[in-house]
């Protein structure tokens, strides 16, 4: 009887545990042969020893990756071993930390690479962007153990914005849902079989459910919760996300040992009205638009500020969760002279705009509180922007629609986070560049902005700028660089081929200053191109800037110390900086490689003959 009772329990935990076995056998195999695995955040680059940003990272968030918007993180190649004196800087955010929507150049990476790798031309400074459009503090979080991996010196975040309508957000149509939810699906996907599992049922959904190629911006796409009013359980959900993730990244890069500059978040307050409102019961939401359409119409063209005041004020009071009536409160009160009402006026609106395209105010408040929490260190982008804002009130002047910086705000944005590691004592000595001369010589392009300005009108021709997309178009293009940046706009070009073509447009007509940025862009954007690197110090030395051109130059003699026409360039830059004993050396080394070479003996010549003693 005993014996039949223990064969009978033995046959039940056989039963209960052999599917779970084969299970851990089908995980097993699965993680051998490299299936269903997610992307990872790093991949090898194309040059032997280098690595880059996958660009297909994006997928790992989704089942299947035509479910995956068409978004990656700027090409950025580093070293896959990190120097040992090298400093290696990770950046980390969404599409302003991206520099949309001008690109890699206008980034936070891209401007402060190029000004600490300026600023000390000795060591190796990788600034390495981890940020794309639509990304929010799930990816950010997601991304830590990666990241830490490759031996960061420093975090910078800029991140918040896409808390609610970015992938995963609480109103995203990219997979948002409940914070809990979300966190649990993406560790049950670590799981193999869970992850292969989602990609078959994603693959037998109809196409359309898939959306992964739906018409429209990405703005038009993302936003499956039109109206999230503020305090809602929506909007609540929104912040206990972002707080949450804030924790897991902060806490991550603080077990780690890495230090964090984390910055409070601006947007367009003054000059961005309400995009959603929330009318009040019984009136329909286009006719409260028309009311306060109507009202700043009035105000803007009889100039009557206390009436307007009056009608914002009635506004208010009939739909406080509303902020159309803050709004237009904000636009008397600053006609009036009231500077400082007019701007909490400004602040109110923003949060109370139902489409959460705009962080609201409470995650400035949420950031600095979990800095102070890990050891980070806030960056006050946010009063850097309203300090030199009229009135103090954030507008067109820095912002090209709710939320990017333009050109001017972009460099603001990297002067902020400059400052910031330079208080730290990182990267430490070098010769410090003055904020007026790293402003004139930013990374951003002609070319660049132009294409930038083309992003930007078909962005605001689509919604929710207007209820429906509107009619696009662009005038003729009238100059060279029109046309170049209208072509990569269309997607007829590429990056690289647009540079190339305005670097000899602008080689031909002679505007070295101009040829020299794309040529530093091109250099710093594949520091494994000796090529680059050459025509890059040719062209700064023609703009008579041998410091600069000096740290070009001389790598690329390093990497091909025999070519004798880098040499002849590096002679040439030591000579213009004022230092013939460097000149001299590298002109010997010309006449070793090549003793008939036509110019070195007549250069050694004059350089010793200049400073022979009298």
């Amino acid at each position: 009887m005993e014996t039949t009772l223990a064969r009978r329990t033995l046959f039940a935990i056989i039963t209960l545990l052999l599917p779970l076995a084969l299970l851990g056998l089908l995980e097993l195999a699965l993680r051998v042969a490299g299936v269903a695995a997610p992307e990872p955040l790093f991949v090898a680059a194309p040059e032997p020893g280098w690595l880059q940003p996958n660009e297909r990272v994006i997928q790992r968030f989704f089942p299947h990756p035509a479910a995956a918007p068409a978004i990656s993180i700027d090409t950025a190649y580093f070293r896959r071993a990190k120097p040992p004196d090298g400093l290696r800087i990770f950046v980390l955010g969404g599409s302003t930390a991206a520099g949309f929507p001008y690109g890699k150049w206008a980034s936070l990476a891209g401007i402060l690479e190029q000004r600490l790798q300026r600023e000390h031309p000795g060591r190796i400074i990788e600034v390495i962007p981890v940020a794309m459009s639509a990304i929010n503090s799930w990816s950010l979080a997601d991304f830590s153990a990666e990241v830490l991996a490759h031996g960061p010196d420093a975090i910078l975040v800029y991140a918040g914005h896409n808390e609610y309508l970015g992938v995963l957000g609480v109103g995203s149509a990219f997979r948002g849902g409940s914070p809990g939810l979300t966190r649990l699906i993406m560790e049950a996907q670590q799981i193999r079989v869970v992850a292969l599992a989602l990609r078959l049922a994603a693959a037998f959904r109809p196409e359309a459910d898939i959306g992964g190629a739906e018409p429209g911006t990405l703005m038009a796409r993302v936003a499956r919760e039109r109206r999230i009013p503020l305090g809602s359980p929506l909007y609540q959900a929104g912040v206990a996300q972002f707080s949450g993730n804030l924790e897991r990244m902060l806490a991550a890069y603080r077990a780690g040992g890495v230090p964090v500059f984390i910055a409070t978040l601006a947007s367009n307050d003054r000059d961005q009205a309400p995009f959603m409102p929330v009318p009040p019961p019984g009136i329909a939401e286009h006719a409260w638009r028309e009311r306060f359409a109507a009202a700043l119409a009035q105000l803007d063209a009889v100039g009557d500020a206390a009436a307007a005041a009056a009608e914002g004020d009635e506004m208010v009071v009939a739909a406080p969760d509303s902020g159309e009536g803050y709004f237009l409160r904000g636009r008397a009160l600053l006609a009036a002279g009231r500077a400082a009402p007019a701007r909490t006026a400004f602040h109110e609106a923003r949060d109370r705009d139902a489409l959460r395209f705009r962080a609201p105010g409470e995650f400035n408040a949420l950031i600095r509180a979990q800095a102070a929490r890990h050891g980070a260190t806030v960056v006050e982008v946010q009063e850097a922007f309203a300090s030199v804002s009229p009135d103090g009130i954030i507008g067109d002047e820095l912002m090209l629609e709710h939320l990017h910086p333009n050109a001017a705000g972009y460099v603001l944005l990297a002067e902020r986070f400059h400052a910031a590691l330079t208080a730290a004592g990182m990267p430490g000595g070098g010769r410090p560049l003055d904020p007026s001369t790293a402003a004139a010589d930013a990374p951003l392009t002609e070319v660049e902005r132009l294409a930038g300005e083309y992003r930007v009108a078909r962005l605001k021709a689509d919604w929710p700028f207007h209820e429906t997309r509107q009619p696009f178009t662009l005038p003729p293009p009238a100059t060279e660089p029109e046309r170049i940046a209208r072509d990569w706009f269309e997607s007829r070009i590429d990056w690289l081929a647009a540079m190339n073509r305005a670097l000899a447009h602008y080689q031909l007509t002679g505007d070295t200053r101009e040829a020299a940025r794309i040529a530093v862009n091109l250099a710093t954007a594949f520091p494994f191109r000796v090529d680059a690197r050459h025509v890059a110090g040719s062209l700064l030395l023609r703009n008579e800037d041998p410091q600069r051109a000096l740290p070009f130059l001389d790598a690329a003699a390093r990497s091909e110390p025999r070519n004798t026409r880098y040499l002849m360039s590096l002679a040439q830059a030591w000579y213009m900086a004022g230092r013939t004993a460097e000149s001299l050396q590298v002109l010997e080394r010309v006449l070793a490689i090549e003793p008939e070479h036509p110019t070195a003996a007549g250069f050694i010549q004059q350089l010793r003959s200049e400073h022979a003693p009298p």
